[in-house]
């Protein structure tokens, strides 16, 4: 069995809140997640004047968008350092219209992977692909079966013996 997967290593978590101006201008809907990643990132790398967080800030790759507002970030370790430093100095710009409340490094997240069996029920095999086949409209014979599941279920030299047994002419 494989072991534990780990997600989001090296990732910085931005919660992010609507300013109340913009919640009066009635800017109910939230926008999406790389919408604000793009934001953020472009009134990061617009200061020209700290070499360091414009660089950083052009190395960010979108990790993911929470509800709620916040916004999951990755980088190299150096150039997460320096908007952790930039936070810290309160040098953070946070996108048009937003304020940031709060910066903090996000831990790995593991995935224990699930192991699947070695057999897939013939069952399950059989209505899959006429399912499938009926999907593409494709008539579902004997031989058009065989054809798919040899296609799609390959390394299976069994299957005409079953088939020929199942099948109701």
């Amino acid at each position: 069995m494989a072991g534990p997967v780990q997600l989001a290593p090296g990732s910085l978590a931005l919660v992010l809140c609507r300013l109340e101006a913009q919640k009066a201008a009635g800017g109910a809907e939230e926008p999406g997640g790389r919408a604000m990643f793009r934001a953020f990132r472009r009134a990061n790398a617009r200061c020209f004047w700290n070499a360091r967080l414009a660089r950083a800030a052009s190395r960010l790759a979108f990790q993911g968008w929470l509800r709620r507002g916040v916004l999951l970030v990755q980088a190299p370790p150096a150039c997460l350092q320096v908007l952790r430093d930039a936070w810290r100095r309160r040098a953070l710009r946070p996108p048009r219209g937003f304020r940031i409340r709060a910066v903090g490094d996000v831990f790995p997240v593991q995935m224990n992977p699930i192991a699947q069996s070695q057999f897939i029920p013939l069952a399950e095999v059989l209505c899959c692909a006429i399912s499938d086949m009926n999907a593409a409209q494709i008539v579902v014979t004997q031989e058009s079966l065989l054809e798919h599941l040899m296609k799609h279920y390959p390394g299976r030299r069994v299957w005409h013996p079953i088939i020929q047994s199942f099948w109701m002419d």
